[in-house]
């Protein structure tokens, strides 16, 4: 257990979050997260060409659930506005798997500041290599104190290994 937390706070340093925890994959990360974190009278905003892990995440979720067009702030605006719930969360990848697209994050962390949302990203595709010190796309675009989860993926740019995570607050 020792050698987990110690990763564990490895990870969290790296990308400078309070607290972080370790899965098998980053595919059980996306399909933990949601159902723990939300309840009936929340909401979930997911680009609608986020990657399958986190669709089929969300499928779990008791949440509400909203698709907004991919990458298109005037719809996820809009759906915002219209979503009445206790707690709202936009959920995108930083980097898309199929087209490469990076995802706006400075406009979606302005919207979720604006009404009051949450924001998580997938990272898998951008952990290690994006961003200066390759701690993805929030850093590459100056936005790493406005996410708050991170899920992310062991393998790829950090060596192949197995596993994945999410980090962000502690008290989630």
């Amino acid at each position: 257990q020792d050698i987990h937390k110690t990763l564990e706070n490895k990870i969290s340093d790296f990308h400078e979050k309070e607290d972080t925890i370790l899965y098998a994959s980053c595919f059980d990360a996306n399909a933990g997260i949601f159902e723990a974190l939300l309840e009936p009278e929340d909401a979930i905003l997911s680009d609608a060409l986020n990657h399958a892990s986190i669709i089929d995440g969300i499928r779990l979720a008791k949440a509400q659930k909203k698709v907004y067009k991919h990458m298109d702030m005037t719809d996820l605006e809009t759906k915002l506005k219209d979503t009445q719930a206790r707690l709202k969360l936009i959920v995108t990848d930083g980097v898309f798997s199929m087209d490469g697209d990076i995802a706006p994050l400075k406009e979606i962390c302005d919207l979720a500041d604006k009404y009051n949302a949450m924001v998580l990203i997938d990272e898998c595709h951008a952990t290690g290599f994006i961003g200066k010190t390759g701690r993805g796309t929030a850093e590459l675009l100056g936005v790493e104190d406005k996410i708050d989860f991170i899920n992310s993926t062991l393998g790829k740019a950090l060596g192949g290994a197995s596993g994945g995570y999410t980090t962000g607050k502690k008290e989630a």
